[in-house]
């Protein structure tokens, strides 16, 4: 992966919170700070696909792949947040789709 340099402000209690957590496992500051700023995009991606899921703005498939997980990942983060599921005529033919071409 390639990577930039970026100079970052942030507050100082973050700073000693990822300076405690590098400590913990025993990694650099660069390291943990690119690994939690990974997660927090993930979160982000995840957070974002499922408003504009709910919303109706997107299909479950559309949204599962902004998200960058597989479908049944994110119905279970759906159902991990009890948010209900909207299952579409598009959403169906898709999964049908899928399941006839493995076979």
């Amino acid at each position: 992966m390639k990577v930039d340099r970026i100079s970052l402000t942030v507050p100082k209690e973050i700073l000693e919170k990822s300076d405690r957590i590098a400590k913990e496992k025993l990694e650099d500051r660069s390291t943990v700070m690119r690994e939690l700023l990974n997660l927090g995009l993930k979160q982000y991606l995840l957070q974002e696909a499922i408003n504009q899921y709910t919303e109706g703005k997107i299909s479950m498939g559309k949204a599962a792949e902004l998200a960058n997980v597989s479908v049944w990942k994110f119905l279970d983060e759906m159902k991990n947040k009890k948010i209900p599921i909207r299952y579409d005529l598009d959403d169906i033919k898709i999964e049908i789709d899928r399941i006839a071409n493995k076979q």
